[in-house]
């Protein structure tokens, strides 16, 4: 997986010391000046890993209005929001916010290279949780209209003849159903199914 960093700041030293301190680690580091320069390249690359480091506070658009505006079009890239001026309310909207963690400059380059690394492992956990909600999404997309229905109804702890008669099938039909669903979604018990459906839930 390829883990980078993002660096969203608009002091220049800031940026120059922190890829210089990360270059040492031989980890790769995209410096912006702006929230806008960011979403300029990355708008529409939704599944991008590794680490954001953003500033709070910036002219413009800041790091946590930006934050604060809706769904977060990164699910798989955790947040590390920096600030000059930290405050217990602004630490705690972060944090309601998805943050991953909250620093307040000057930074600890200790503390700040341990939260990295500490935020490429929950990337890579949501990546693989992520691919594991693809592959399930795509074997339920497989399913017709009527398999769907029948899924449904036998998830909510109906009898293949409850089904039948509330679907207004022969309870012959609705086991042919029923074996299709296994088939395609390669379960052979409804628990099975159950499991792999409850995994639709990942966002």
């Amino acid at each position: 997986m390829d883990n980078r960093i993002y660096l969203i700041d608009d002091d220049e030293s800031i940026r120059e010391s922190l890829t210089f301190l990360f270059s040492t680690l031989n980890w790769p580091v995209e410096p912006f000046a702006s929230i806008e320069a960011f979403t300029q390249q990355y708008d529409r690359e939704t599944a991008l890993t590794g680490c954001l480091l953003l500033d709070m506070r910036m002219p413009g658009k800041g790091g946590l209005s930006w934050l604060e505006e809706g769904v977060w079009p990164w699910p798989l890239l955790p947040v590390v929001m920096m600030t000059g001026h930290g405050t217990i309310d602004a630490c705690r909207r972060a944090f309601h916010h998805g943050v991953f963690e909250f620093f307040t400059k000057p930074l600890d380059a200790d503390r700040l290279i341990e939260t990295v690394q500490n935020a490429f492992a929950e990337s890579e956990t949501r990546a693989a949780g992520w691919l594991e909600f693809v592959r399930v999404r795509t074997l339920f997309s497989t399913l017709s209209v009527r398999e769907t229905e029948v899924l449904h109804e036998l998830m909510a702890g109906l009898s293949n003849k409850e089904v039948a008669q509330r679907l207004n099938l022969s309870p012959r039909t609705v086991e042919a159903h029923r074996a299709a669903i296994f088939s395609k979604l390669g379960v052979t018990s409804l628990v099975q199914a159950i499991r792999e459906h409850d995994k639709l839930q990942y966002v």
